[in-house]
């Protein structure tokens, strides 16, 4: 049988470890509570508890349940949309390349130049699965890695299939410097914050 005193200690470091490993400063997680950071703070040293109904609320947020908070684990469990935001897209992506394999083996087999063209035209496809899906769970990072991705390949495309047709072909490539720009400069005001709250977080920790 626990003490209140340990009792309270293990849910203090279980929404302590949670929040650093979801990327959380205690300001941002006080936010979504609509509580203050010395709340967030007074929780995390144990000094006192959310009461049930904002427990639920944090365990919400952090993709696990109650029992996850109130419970002494050696390991963090990883909430289960986490391990589906990385597991779906991988998955999505093993289908799209047997199926250019499937396509570059029967290319080979009526000997047709350039039998390779299918994996080439997979890498942009392959970045357009992984953006739907960093657009569904919301991953700005994965977004932004995402439509890089399809800038250049794209190109990349537009280049091979053009060569013997267009001269300037390897000119497009000076197209997709002012594109890759713009998205830059409309993705960094997401994703600088997020960076600048983790290295907080690392720093009250």
């Amino acid at each position: 049988m626990k003490t209140k005193e340990q009792f309270n200690a293990i849910v203090a470091s279980n929404i302590c470890r949670y929040r650093k490993f979801n990327n959380l400063t205690q300001l941002a997680l006080a936010e979504k509570l609509n509580y203050s950071d010395k709340a967030v703070a007074k929780w995390e040293s144990g000094e006192s508890l959310p009461e049930a109904f904002v427990l639920y609320q944090i365990a919400d947020i952090f993709g696990i349940t109650i029992n996850d908070l109130l419970s002494e684990r050696k390991r963090l469990k990883i909430p289960s949309s986490k391990i589906k935001s990385i597991l779906i897209p991988i998955f999505a992506n093993c289908i799209l390349w047997l199926v250019a394999l499937v396509a570059f083996i029967i290319l080979q087999e009526f000997s047709i130049s350039k039998a390779w063209l299918p994996f080439i035209v997979a890498i942009p496809i392959s970045c357009i699965l992984f953006l739907i899906f960093a657009c569904v769970y919301k991953n700005v990072t994965v977004q932004f890695i995402s439509i890089s991705g399809i800038i250049w390949t794209t190109i990349l495309n537009l280049h091979i299939f053009l060569m013997g047709i267009l001269q300037v072909a390897s000119y497009l490539y000076f197209i997709g410097i002012p594109i890759q720009v713009a998205f830059t400069l409309k993705y960094a005001s997401l994703i600088f914050p997020k960076i600048k709250n983790l290295f907080k977080t690392k720093t009250k920790s």
